[in-house]
């Protein structure tokens, strides 16, 4: 616990993920996310700079730079909730104009017009010769009204011959059910088929992305064809006025990863009773020659029926593609499989590489990879033994999901369908 000396060590050896470490354990988060920052280790320093508590002297300076690393990611809404406690803990020094119209520009891209509105506003009547402010708030009210006529579409008038995706008069919108740095879900009503369904409007961003936007209509026809009960059901995939869409079958539940924070973790037949049902869904999936690329806690869904729902399939592969367009490589990184981080090619292996991440998060309540340079674990350090997380998981489950983060894609189970016949096994037996 020679900590200053172990510093010193690691930063002379250029061994950065120690050093991070070291700092980490010797009281500096700060410091070291100042480190990671400075080394591209975004995901350690946004882990690093959460732990910094609200009375801590940095905890605006963390803030900020939360705030940077969040909108790099294109997480827009926590973006700007960082910077706005950033704005808080600062002052007098966070009213600064260029704050406040950064923070206005982060709630429009994460899709809250109106506070977005009300900020540009106050500045101009703070600033009013702040550069493009005057623009930038007609530019936004229009953006408003258009959004407005898309929520509030008539209930009468529509051409019912029509057959192409025209959500003005196809889908009425309920009310906003979810809202994440990628997109904003509503409850919807399709007013053709007489069905409620969920609707999901990706961000506008990505129209920036032309080959994003090939993939996503040519991967959403794909998983429209998917018809399998642990697979959310696309009903419609299409664009208007730029913005894209998909439609799908409404469910109602909870994430796992929502579950996992109620939890802590699972109990071992849940584990299996949940993790079947994954495996059945990709092995599905996978006979269909559709690969997920992102499967995560995130992405499953438990409905109130205990009913396992894989989601968002094709959105998947083309938010990979946005992700390394802009960074290099796709996929989340606490989920990605070693020839994901290479940015090699990647096949249904990569999802079982995924799927055993989620299956040691699901029995343990935590990543086998959450420290230092993750990227570099996934591809170079073995994984811990799940069992000494959780001394109730059975051996056989233990080794199961050993097997499946193996680093070599020939090492990993076959298939799917392994995995789901060891986990019914286990229930049976």
């Amino acid at each position: 616990r020679h900590y200053d000396a172990a510093i010193d060590c690691y930063r002379e050896a250029g061994e950065v993920s120690k050093w991070i470490d070291a700092l980490e354990r010797r009281g500096d988060p700060f410091v070291a996310a100042q480190i990671a920052l400075e080394h591209g280790e975004r995901a350690s320093a946004i882990r690093l700079l959460r732990l910094i508590p609200p009375e801590d002297p940095h905890c605006a300076e963390a803030c900020l730079l939360l705030a940077d690393a969040f909108e790099h990611e294109s997480h827009w809404e926590l973006a700007a909730q960082k910077l706005e406690e950033h704005i808080a803990a600062a002052g007098t020094a966070g009213r600064s104009p260029d704050l406040q119209s950064r923070l206005a520009s982060l709630l429009e891209r994460s899709g809250d017009l109106e506070r977005a509105l009300s900020l540009l506003e106050e500045l101009r009547r703070r600033e009013p010769t702040y550069p493009n402010v005057a623009t930038r708030i007609e530019m936004l009210r229009k953006k408003r009204s258009d959004h407005q006529r898309l929520e509030e579409r008539p209930s009468a008038g529509a051409n019912p011959s029509a057959t192409s995706f025209q959500s003005d008069y196809r889908y009425q919108i309920l009310e906003e059910i979810g809202r994440g740095g990628m997109a904003v879900v509503f409850k919807a009503r399709d007013r053709r088929l007489s069905r409620e369904v969920a609707l999901k409007r990706l961000p506008e961003t990505l129209r920036n992305y032309p080959k994003a936007v090939q993939l996503f209509l040519r991967e959403a026809q794909a998983t429209a064809r998917l018809n399998h009960r642990n697979i959310v059901t696309v009903y419609d995939a299409d664009q208007e006025d730029d913005t894209f869409f998909i439609t799908m079958e409404l469910l109602s539940g909870r994430s796992l990863h929502r579950l996992l924070h109620e939890r802590g973790r699972l109990s071992v037949p849940e584990l299996a009773r949940i993790g079947s049902q994954i495996a059945a869904g990709l092995e599905y999936a996978h006979q269909n020659k559709v690969v997920h690329r992102d499967i995560k806690t995130a992405n499953l869904f438990l409905t109130d029926d205990d009913v396992v729902k894989i989601m968002d399939f094709g959105l998947a592969t083309t938010l990979e593609e946005v992700r390394r367009e802009e960074t290099g490589i796709g996929g989340t990184p606490f989920y990605m499989s070693p020839e994901q981080v290479a940015g090699g090619s990647v096949d249904h292996r990569t999802d079982l590489y995924s799927l055993g991440v989620t299956l040691f998060e699901l029995a343990t309540g935590n990543l086998p990879f959450e420290d230092g340079d993750v990227l570099y674990h996934h591809r170079h350090t073995p994984p811990p033994n799940p069992r000494e997380r959780n001394p109730d998981l059975p051996e056989e489950l233990s080794e199961l999901i050993l097997r499946l983060l193996e680093k070599g894609v020939e090492a990993r189970c076959s298939s799917a369908g392994e995995v789901e016949r060891v986990m019914q096994r286990w229930i049976d037996g």
